[in-house]
C-alpha cells in the first residue's frame, strides 16, 4: 500500500525564512499535535478524597515523521543537509499546519536519525520529536491584524464572536478587552502591550475591573509622547520608566474571556492593545 502523505506543513524560521516541506521534497506522513500537557498537583483531604491545589501547562512533545526521496546518492547527502538546516535548533522556530494557517507552535527539535534505505536514494521514516516548550499553540496574527476569516489571519474555532472584538480605541475610557486564549494573559508570562498616546496632565491609570488590578503612571504625558506598558515594564518614548515615584509599580493581567477595562486620567487619546492568543 502506498504511503499517504499529509502535506501542507510549513517551517518558519524566526528571521522570516519559510520552508514548505512538500515543495522541499519532504513528504510528511504524520503531524498530529496532542492536547496541552496539563500537570495537576493534589493535596489529600482526609481518607476519602483530595483537592486540586495547582494546575500547570508543561512542555508539549509533537511527533513529526516524513520521507525524503533523492535523485541519486549525492542528492541524498544534499537532502540530508537541507533537512538538518531546516530543523536546526540553534534557536526556536515555528511549525504551521496550513490547513489551519492561523495557528503555529514555537518548537525546538530533539536529536534525530536520518535512516538510509538499501537503494541509497531514499530516507524513509525520519522521526523528529518537536518540543513546544511554551506548551500551547499561538495565533499567527496579533490584535493589530484584521479579524477576517478569509484573510488567513484568524479562523473559526479561535473563539471570535460575531461582533468583531476591538483592541484599538479613540477617546473611549471604558471598553471590553476579549482574551480569546484558553489561558489568562499574565503580565509576567504572556505580556500584553498597551500603547497610549494622549494628553494626561496628571498621568494615567489602566484598570482591569474584572481582575481588580490597576497600573498608574504618575508623570504627565502629552500627545507627542508614546507610553507603553509591556507586561511589567512601563516605557515612555522607548525608554524604560521603572524608577521610584514614577508609577505604583503594579501590573495588569487579563482573564480568560471578557475583561472590563478603564482608562483614567485622559479623555483625548488613542490606545491599543497588542497581543497574540494561545490555544
Amino acid at each position: 500500500m502506498a504511503t499517504k502523505y499529509q502535506g501542507d506543513i510549513v517551517v518558519q524560521r524566526r528571521d522570516g525564512t519559510t520552508y514548505d516541506l512538500e515543495k522541499e521534497g519532504i513528504k510528511v506522513v504524520t503531524f498530529d499535535p496532542p492536547s496541552a500537557n496539563f500537570q495537576n498537583t493534589y493535596n489529600q483531604v482526609g481518607k476519602y478524597g483530595a483537592e486540586l491545589v495547582d494546575t500547570q501547562i508543561q512542555q508539549l512533545s509533537i511527533p513529526l515523521t516524513f520521507d525524503v526521496t533523492a535523485r541519486d546518492n549525492y542528492d541524498y547527502e544534499l537532502q540530508r543537509l537541507k533537512v538538518l538546516r531546516i530543523f536546526s535548533s540553534t534557536e526556536p522556530f515555528y511549525i504551521i499546519n496550513m490547513r489551519m494557517p492561523f495557528m503555529r507552535w514555537k518548537v525546538v527539535a530533539e536529536a534525530f536519525s536520518y535512516p538510509r534505505l538499501a537503494n541509497y536514494w531514499k530516507a524513509k521514516g525520519v522521526a523528529i520529536n518537536l518540543v513546544a516548550y511554551e506548551g500551547l499553540a499561538e495565533s499567527t496574527a496579533t490584535t493589530l491584524d484584521p479579524f477576517t476569516f478569509d484573510g488567513g489571519t484568524f479562523g473559526i474555532g479561535m473563539g471570535i464572536p460575531f461582533d468583531t472584538p476591538k483592541y484599538s480605541f479613540i477617546n473611549q475610557t471604558k471598553f471590553n478587552f476579549l482574551n480569546m486564549s484558553i489561558i489568562p494573559l499574565l503580565a509576567s508570562e504572556r505580556p500584553v502591550t498597551f500603547v497610549f498616546k494622549g494628553d494626561a496632565p496628571n498621568g494615567i491609570t489602566l484598570k482591569n475591573n474584572t481582575t481588580g488590578q490597576s497600573f498608574t503612571y504618575f508623570k504627565p504625558l502629552t500627545k507627542s509622547d508614546e507610553f507603553k506598558l509591556i507586561g511589567l515594564v512601563p516605557m515612555v518614548n522607548g525608554v524604560q520608566r521603572l524608577g521610584n515615584g514614577l508609577s505604583n509599580r503594579e501590573f495588569v493581567d487579563y482573564a480568560i474571556g471578557d475583561n472590563d477595562m478603564e482608562i483614567i486620567g485622559s479623555s483625548n487619546f488613542t490606545a491599543q492593545f497588542i497581543t497574540r492568543f494561545y490555544y
